[in-house]
């Protein structure tokens, strides 16, 4: 498919992500709290706030935005169901998609399935269709753009999906694809650092957080002290494909004993299916069940804990994230096993990152459809605009307060 240059994005002042970003926290701000926090002109901040009241993006508040002396204030707050994005992960056979608002909060989520092995390109236009007439004419308010969670490395301009190992897919112009078919502005991103990005500004909020999400295969995205971690050429950090067995099973990706090839959804449930669990529902949950009366399906827990604790702490001891989120298949894990997987990485975790290393399940029902709205928000609405950017990759706003 031809690469098209892309939708024209709106016009945008050069302050706007800047002061957003600052009344994201929810918090009343005047414009002389604005002017010194961010070291703008009052000038500029009333020049800056105005059009962005006039949009209906911010609002004046009735209520103080600081104590002080003499006449009140009057603050400014975001309006953030002023504007949506649409959210769109790709998973292996699956697409999810939603509407989000500009706190990360989500509606209309839909989800559809797809053939893994029909070409690239068709299967994006048919999710590309599926999204404008089923779910974009269901927006509440102004649609300003598209974020697609990839499964895989995507190129420095965030349009091209290069590589998914576990879909076969390999250069694929999403972003084109979606502005064609939906004619609204889109970004592509790598969907777990996604996931990581909407916990750090929608979820948890930990300024450093490493996100792992566990279905198909194990992906890991990273924020730390607050930006998306943009590691190596292509910003991948492919935990799931760290050999933890050095004779084991081979792996999609072409190498034997990957992380994924224990612990990923197709082996747990391969693995139950051989210990007799053959319709086993939330897989690690018929584990933990199976592991109670049976040797083998102990055995099993035992060796998905250890693996999967080697490598969260691999993590810790590398990147040092003070939180741990995990999704898909951990999201639902019970109890027991989130206790003993988190005892387990703080015991393989330098000594001097124990006490601050935590392990929480994602904030969000569907925190891929959050993470790519995460991504657009930050491209066309949080973060400066395009003309503002540095060469490279550079995308959000400073996080503020």
């Amino acid at each position: 498919m031809p690469r098209s240059t892309p939708v024209t994005l709106p016009t945008r002042g050069r302050h706007d992500g800047l002061i957003l970003t600052l009344l994201r926290s929810g918090e009343a701000l005047s414009r002389s709290a604005i002017s010194e926090i961010t070291g703008l002109s009052p000038t500029t901040v009333t020049k800056a706030v105005t059009p962005l009241i006039s949009k209906g993006y911010i609002k004046e508040s009735s209520a103080e935005a600081e104590s002080r002396i003499g006449r009140p204030a009057i603050g400014l707050r975001l309006v953030p169901e002023a504007v949506e994005v649409c959210g769109i992960q790709i998973g292996v056979g699956t697409a999810r998609a939603g509407l989000v608002d500009a706190l990360g909060r989500t509606h209309d989520v839909r989800t559809w399935t797809f053939d893994p092995s029909a070409p690239a390109e068709a299967v994006m236009k048919q999710i590309a269709e599926r999204v404008r007439e089923d779910l974009l004419p269901l927006a509440a308010s102004e649609l300003i753009g598209i974020g697609i969670g990839a499964a895989g490395a995507v190129d420095t301009t965030n349009r091209v999906n290069l590589m998914s190992v576990n879909l076969g897919w390999n250069d694929v112009p999403m972003a084109t694809i979606s502005e064609e078919t939906c004619g609204l502005p889109t970004v592509v991103e790598h969907n777990v650092r996604a996931m990581a990005l909407a916990e750090n500004r929608f979820g948890h909020g930990a300024r450093s957080i490493a996100f792992v999400y566990v279905k198909t295969g194990v992906g890991l995205g990273l924020v730390l002290h607050d930006e998306p971690f943009l590691c190596g050429e292509h910003g991948v950090s492919e935990l799931g494909h760290i050999q933890v067995v050095s004779d084991g099973e081979p792996c999609a990706c072409g190498a034997h004993g990957c992380l994924e090839t224990i612990v990923a959804e197709p082996a747990l449930r391969r693995n139950l299916s051989q210990l007799g669990v053959n319709d086993p529902g939330e897989l690690l949950n018929a584990l933990e069940n199976a592991a109670t009366t049976d040797k083998d399906a102990a055995d099993l827990r035992d060796s998905v804990l250890r693996h999967l604790s080697t490598g969260l702490a691999a993590v810790a001891n590398l990147l040092n994230p003070t939180l741990i989120v995990v999704g898909g298949l951990l999201a639902e894990a019970p109890e027991p096993f989130l206790r003993d997987l988190t005892e387990r990485t703080r015991e393989r975790a330098f000594p001097l990152l124990r006490d601050s290393l935590s392990l929480k399940r994602t904030s969000f029902d569907a925190p891929g459809v959050v993470g790519a709205a995460a991504s657009a928000f930050e491209s066309f609405y949080y973060g400066p605009p395009p003309s503002e950017l540095p060469a490279g990759r550079g995308r959000s706003a400073p996080r503020l307060g």
